[in-house]
């Protein structure tokens, strides 16, 4: 047998939302029902090679099963979890494997604190820390959603949380190079693991991910 090593790389979308995402919290309206809107996200990953995605509304999964089997069917595979917002508000995605039943996303839920769908946004009891430490258990992954934005860990300055070993990976909307001027020099200083105050052991992994609300949003180009 050949000894043959090499990376393979998968184009993925790590924040893929519901069809009813973008009227409950953006209030848009993309005049899409939900059997368009999935069919659309389907075709739109179909069109720009997409193979991995992470479905993750805030606090709910009401919706996930029947935008899972449509790509599932098509070959992609599906992390299925939610967007929850810490007791600090600090907003963090968490994605769970691909076998993982609705059922027990929402037992998941009910363990982090969240328990009424209808407050999607409302912030868990407990502290960012807290959340991943119980999401690790869990078998789960999280990231620190948006973290340079509103809602975001280094936006909120929350190094402690930062710091946490295991807290792996978190999203900026575009790339370290965008983020060399004012401000977000001193985040590209942390993420390039560069500031004493949040120093880590590991760096980070960032993820260039964006919160995808409607087909388009899918487009690399967009």
């Amino acid at each position: 047998m050949s000894d043959v090593r090499y990376a393979r790389f998968w184009r993925c979308a790590l924040q893929l939302n519901p069809w009813d995402y973008a009227g409950k919290y953006r209030g848009v309206d993309h005049g899409l029902n939900q059997e368009a809107y999935n069919a659309g996200i389907q075709q739109t990953c179909r069109e720009e090679g997409i193979e991995v995605v992470g479905i993750a509304d805030h606090g709910s999964v009401s919706t996930l099963d029947a935008l899972r089997g449509i790509l599932t069917a098509d070959g992609i595979t599906v992390f299925p979890g939610f967007e929850v917002s810490s007791s600090e508000k600090a907003h963090f995605v968490c994605l769970f494997p691909e076998n993982t039943s609705v059922r027990q996303l929402e037992r998941y839920l009910g363990t982090l604190k969240l328990v009424d769908p209808e407050r999607g946004v409302h912030p868990s009891s407990l502290s960012a820390n807290q959340l991943l430490d119980e999401v690790d258990s869990l078998g789960g992954f999280a990231y620190a959603a948006h973290c340079t934005e509103d809602s975001g860990v280094l936006r909120l300055k929350l190094n402690h949380v930062w710091q946490n070993p295991k807290l792996l990976a978190a999203q900026i909307p575009g790339t370290l190079d965008e983020l060399r001027n004012g401000e977000g020099n001193a985040y590209r200083r942390i993420l390039l693991n560069k500031d004493p105050n949040y120093g880590r052991g590991r760096s980070i992994g960032i993820i260039n991910a964006r919160d995808v609300a409607r087909p388009d949003d899918l487009r690399a180009s967009q």
